[in-house]
This record gives C-alpha cells, sequence and structure tokens, in this order.
C-alpha cells in the first residue's frame, strides 16, 4: 500500500527498454521455477541470483515510476509543505457525463490507466464523440491548475483519479525549495538523514518536469 507516481510522458526508447529487460527477467524466473531441485543446491542459487540482477536491471530501466509507502508521503508531503513547495487550491468539479452528450454508462467506459500511467484506449479513434469530449474533460480537471503556479497543488498527491501534476507546479515547486532549503542548510542534512528518499524524489521531481509532469495513484489525502 502507497502511493505510485508516472510519468505523464515516457523518456524516449525507455519503454522498449523495459519491455526487453522484462522478457530477460521472465525469461530467468521460468528457468529458475523449471529447476527441479532444492533451493539450497548450488544451481538453484546460482539461477535466483541470475533473477535477482535481472530483476534489478529490470527496475533499473524504469525512471517513470516512483513509489512512496503511506507514511513515506506523509511525509513527504509535510517536508514540501515545510520548503514552501506546495500550495492549497480548489479544483474544478468533476465534468458530468451528461454535459458533453454521454450517458452514465458510456462514461463507464472511460479507460483506466496501464501499468506505465498511459491512458488505455477501449476502442481506439472508434471512440464515440460525446465520450471523447468526456474523456478530455476529466483529464483537463485532473491536470488543472492556476496560470501561475506557486507549487503543486497539495490534492494532487493523493487519490485514485490520476491527478496531474504540471511542469509549471514542479518548476514553481523546485523554485520554492532551493529559496527554502538555503536558509537552514542544518535542517535539509536531519531531512535527508531521516527520509533517505528525499534527494530521489527531487530528482524525480526534475525529471518528471523535462517528461510532461507526472501522475498520482495512492489513498485520498486526509
Amino acid at each position: 500500500m502507497g502511493y505510485d507516481m508516472y510519468l505523464v510522458r515516457s523518456p524516449e526508447g525507455e519503454d522498449a527498454a523495459y519491455e526487453a529487460a522484462s522478457r530477460s527477467f521472465d525469461a530467468a524466473v521460468e528457468h529458475r521455477d523449471g529447476l527441479d531441485l532444492p533451493y539450497d543446491h548450488p544451481e538453484y542459487r546460482a539461477a535466483q541470483a541470475k533473477v535477482n540482477r535481472a530483476y534489478d536491471a529490470m527496475e533499473s530501466v524504469r525512471t517513470t515510476h516512483f513509489h512512496l509507502t503511506t507514511w513515506a508521503m506523509s511525509e513527504c508531503r509535510a517536508l514540501m509543505d515545510h520548503f514552501g513547495m506546495l500550495i492549497a487550491t480548489q479544483p474544478p468539479d468533476r465534468p458530468a457525463p451528461e454535459t458533453y452528450g454521454a450517458t452514465p454508462g458510456e462514461a463507464a467506459l472511460v479507460p483506466a490507466l496501464d501499468m506505465l500511467g498511459f491512458p488505455v484506449d477501449y476502442t481506439g479513434d472508434a471512440a464515440p464523440v460525446q465520450v471523447q469530449r468526456y474523456r478530455k474533460a476529466l483529464e483537463e480537471r485532473l491536470s488543472w491548475a492556476p496560470p501561475q503556479p506557486e507549487g503543486v497543488a497539495a490534492h494532487k498527491l493523493g487519490g485514485d483519479e490520476g491527478w496531474t501534476v504540471t511542469p509549471g507546479e514542479i518548476h514553481a515547486a523546485l523554485a520554492a525549495y532551493e529559496t527554502s532549503r538555503a536558509t537552514n542548510p542544518a535542517l535539509l542534512s536531519e531531512v535527508i538523514e531521516d527520509a533517505d528518499w528525499w534527494p530521489e524524489w527531487i530528482d524525480y521531481l526534475k525529471h518528471a518536469a523535462r517528461h510532461g509532469g507526472f501522475r498520482t495513484y495512492g489513498p485520498p489525502v486526509t
């Protein structure tokens, strides 16, 4: 249980590289599972080591994804708020399908996102026009931000709708962080000691700003 963030746009070539690494991992697992040997047999241990290496290689390829536990995300919000990286803002109301000529049944067919965080189009270009309009309205709501954001909208760091944190929000948050952290470098050292994932989170924010932002999935913010 926790929070998963996905880049809006994958770096060029990453999806293909991840798929290739995934196939190598699957092959290593299949080979290991096909061995009729006890766990402590040298050949089995060697096969398990190969599985571990394949998994590490697969994970090292995937820069689109960032995971935080529920507790870590709570800390993340608190730290971002302390550094002036978050803003409180009210998103637009959820659109009603009828407004766009779609029925609730058609609206229910609006796809979820795949494992990489990208929309899965259930009918491709054949999607009814009214469904396309409704889907666009949903996407605009999830990515809505003030014209000149001063940070990341706090509500976007929670919930299972797939709120989109935009590059503009990220740049504003990072600028606030650079200003704020310089005033108390000792505090930053304490932060990194207690939350060792924080530098990686900052790197991910910079990475996401170059790739269309990121979407968040997890429990609602309480």
